[in-house]
């Protein structure tokens, strides 16, 4: 009688422990709203259009307020599947952009790297937004093997602050999830 007491007991703490951590980890993250791959009539180049929303930590707003950057990359992996051993990961493309506020004009600025495009909004909301939607990027030609093989598509996305070129961020980066956000991984199977 005692022993399925404490048993009870430690599965209503445990189970209250689980519900209160998911929910702190459900309200600031990344989420792929929508990813599509299509073919423009060519066997070797796709085109990708994604969709994402932000729930930014403290932590990383404060540190946009602050004068801090935040990175943005949408990174695209080439994996194939193995049978036996590891899969191979190779990486295929990557989309970085940089978010900065700019305190004395209070406007956000975006600026995306491989393109030097920037953009000004008035509120975190809209660049953030903004930062999300990716419509028609056409990807690079795909290698004439990934149709042989049993290849697939990873997609991610990480939202993180800019590091000092002098100074890491800490041993607190190691251990805490508050600097930076990564989305869940999107598997796309490639098939001719």
């Amino acid at each position: 009688m005692k022993n399925s007491w404490w048993m009870r007991s430690l599965c209503i703490i445990f189970l209250g422990w689980l519900l209160v951590t998911t929910s702190f980890a459900a309200e600031e993250k990344i989420t792929v709203r929508d990813f599509t791959l299509y073919n423009n009539g060519q066997n070797q180049s796709l085109t990708a259009t994604l969709h994402l929303d932000y729930q930014l930590t403290d932590y990383l707003r404060d540190s946009l307020l602050n004068g801090g950057s935040l990175i943005h990359e949408v990174r695209f992996n080439l994996i194939w599947h193995s049978d036996w051993w590891f899969n191979k990961s190779e990486k295929f493309a990557s989309i970085i952009s940089e978010v900065k506020y700019h305190s004395l004009s209070r406007h956000y600025q975006i600026v995306r790297k491989d393109t030097g495009e920037h953009w000004n909004f008035s509120n975190l909301a809209s660049a953030l937004k903004h930062l999300g939607s990716l419509e028609s990027y056409k990807l690079p030609p795909l290698p004439t093997t990934v149709y042989k093989a049993n290849t697939s598509l990873y997609m991610k996305a990480s939202l993180s602050p800019k590091e000092p070129d002098s100074l890491p961020l800490g041993l607190s980066n190691l251990f805490s999830e508050d600097h930076s956000l990564v989305s869940q991984g999107i598997l796309w199977a490639l098939t001719p």
